[in-house]
């Protein structure tokens, strides 16, 4: 299999520059953002609208996934299920529980999962790198993102994403994972190696799912993530380029654009949105739910 060329001219990591032109960055999760609802876009990468509220099913899932990547950070001898417990006391987060003995009940459950996964795995493995960011510029757009794991035998690299909803994935959602095609594309663009095998490994039921891509399948995912970028720039450009004339107020004309290009889609995911507060078609579908609710819901954890 063939490897896309390596983007010789752009700088990897923090600080992504192009020579003289302006690339539209766009994460796995950014273009998730878009996809599930263009309004939440708007509120969280055009108008930068912050959120106060925390969410405890995203603290549990960040609290696990540091806690791997502690765990691997370890030196060998070190890494045994016995520490743990120590380790996620470094790295847990309360944040979103409704009250110290709920939180204190999911930091319990999060140790039993991560010492459960550990333990599942030979002591002498050693994964190729955790939690690397890495980014590869397309026509026209930027694809950066934050992997889990990559792991790596002989030649051959694989990306590992965990996941800690309640969902338990299957092979179509591995093989249509958008991220996670992504992620596989950022490894053989970025650091030139070959990588077509991508997995989610689901902590709560212990279950390992796998796929292997092609360069063509791939490259499907690739031009799906294209048209995404191009919608985004073509309503970020209508949004800018809105002139204002004296008939139409400049904030007649924003909310008649932003409906327009940015067109709300409500969704079961709406009464986790961080802009619940500020978006009336959100709130016409679905109460406001609390910030532990996620806890018991298939609401899986990204970024």
């Amino acid at each position: 299999m063939a490897l896309i060329p390596l983007e010789s001219e752009l700088t990897v990591g923090p600080g992504i520059y192009c020579a003289d032109v302006t690339y539209l960055k766009l994460s796995p999760s950014k273009a998730a953002a878009w996809v599930d609802c263009p309004r939440r876009y708007f509120y969280t990468y055009v108008e930068h609208r912050r959120s106060t509220r925390s969410w405890a099913h995203f603290s549990f899932g960040l609290s696990i996934h540091n806690a791997l990547r502690e765990w691997f950070d370890l030196g060998p001898d070190e890494r045994t299920p016995d520490v743990v417990s120590d380790v996620m006391s470094g790295v847990w987060i309360d944040a979103g529980f409704k009250d110290p003995e709920q939180a204190s009940h999911w930091r319990a459950r999060a140790v039993e999962m991560v010492t459960a996964y550990v333990e599942s795995l030979d002591p002498a493995f050693e994964p190729f790198s955790s939690e690397r960011t890495l980014a590869f510029k397309a026509d026209g757009f930027i694809v950066e993102g934050r992997i889990d794991r990559i792991d790596a035998s002989g030649d051959l690299y694989s990306i590992v994403d965990y996941k800690t909803g309640k969902s338990i994935p299957d092979a179509d959602e591995v093989r249509g994972s958008q991220a996670l095609s992504m992620y596989a594309l950022m490894v053989q663009r970025a650091l030139g190696k070959e990588c077509f095998g991508v997995s989610l490994h689901h902590l709560p039921s212990g279950q390992v799912v796998q796929w292997t891509h092609t360069q063509e399948s791939l490259q499907r995912h690739l031009d799906r993530v294209s048209q995404i970028a191009s919608d985004i720039v073509l309503a970020q450009d209508t949004w800018e380029g809105a002139e204002v004339s004296a008939e139409v107020s400049a904030e007649s004309l924003d909310e008649q654009i932003r409906d327009d290009v940015f067109p709300a889609r409500p969704s079961a995911l709406c009464g986790y949105c961080d802009h619940w507060d500020v978006c009336t078609v959100g709130q016409g579908f679905m109460d406001r739910k609390q910030p532990w609710d996620g806890l018991a819901q298939e609401v899986g954890y990204s970024r």
